[in-house]
C-alpha cells in the first residue's frame, strides 16, 4: 500500500511540528559564567566598638567625642530610619572579662539600651528594635597572660555593641 501525500499536507505537518517544538523549548540553566542579579541580604551585622562610643566601664554615649564610633552609629541610624524592608533590629551589648559577671552583664545591657535609645531618637521605628546585654560570654579576644593596661588594650575587641538587622521581602 503506497500512499501519496500532497505538498500542502507536508507543509501543514511541518508547520504544526514547528509550533509544537517551539512550545517545548526551555531556558538553559544558569551557569557560573552567566551574570546574575545579587540577592538582597537577609541580615547584616554592624559591629560598633564600645571604646569608640563609651568611656571605659561607662554606658553613656559620648556624643561630644565626635569620633569614628559616633560617625558609624549616625550612619547606621540614617540607614535604619527609612525603615524599608526592615523586619527587626537587635542591639546586643558585649563586655570584656574584667570585673564580675554580674557587673559585666549590667554594663553590656546598659550599653545596648543606650544604642537602642540613640537609634530611636534618630527615627528608627521603635517596635522593630530590641536591646539585650550578653556580658562577657561571647569574647572575640582571649589575651592570656596579659595584665594591667596591656590586658585592657588587648580585650578592646570584646567591648562592642552589635546591631543585627533582619530584612523582610
Amino acid at each position: 500500500m503506497n500512499r501519496i501525500v500532497s505538498a500542502p499536507a507536508i507543509v501543514g505537518a511541518v508547520f504544526v511540528s514547528t509550533l509544537l517544538l517551539g512550545a517545548c523549548t526551555s531556558t538553559p540553566p544558569a551557569t557560573a559564567d552567566a551574570p546574575q542579579a545579587p540577592l538582597p541580604p537577609r541580615a547584616t551585622i554592624e559591629k560598633l566598638s564600645a571604646d569608640g562610643l563609651f568611656g571605659f566601664g561607662k554606658a553613656r554615649i559620648d556624643e561630644s567625642s565626635g569620633g569614628e564610633g559616633l560617625a558609624s552609629l549616625d550612619a547606621l541610624a540614617a540607614r535604619l530610619a527609612d525603615g524599608r524592608r526592615i523586619k527587626a533590629v537587635h542591639v546586643i551589648g558585649h563586655s570584656d572579662r574584667i570585673g564580675s559577671d554580674k557587673a559585666n552583664l549590667a554594663l553590656s545591657t546598659r550599653r545596648a539600651e543606650a544604642v537602642r535609645d540613640y537609634l530611636l531618637a534618630r527615627g528608627v521605628q521603635a517596635d522593630l528594635v530590641t536591646a539585650v546585654g550578653r556580658g562577657s560570654v561571647e569574647p572575640v579576644a582571649e589575651c592570656p597572660g596579659e595584665r594591667g593596661e596591656a590586658l585592657i588594650a588587648c580585650l578592646a575587641p570584646n567591648r562592642r555593641v552589635e546591631v543585627r538587622v533582619s530584612y523582610g521581602e
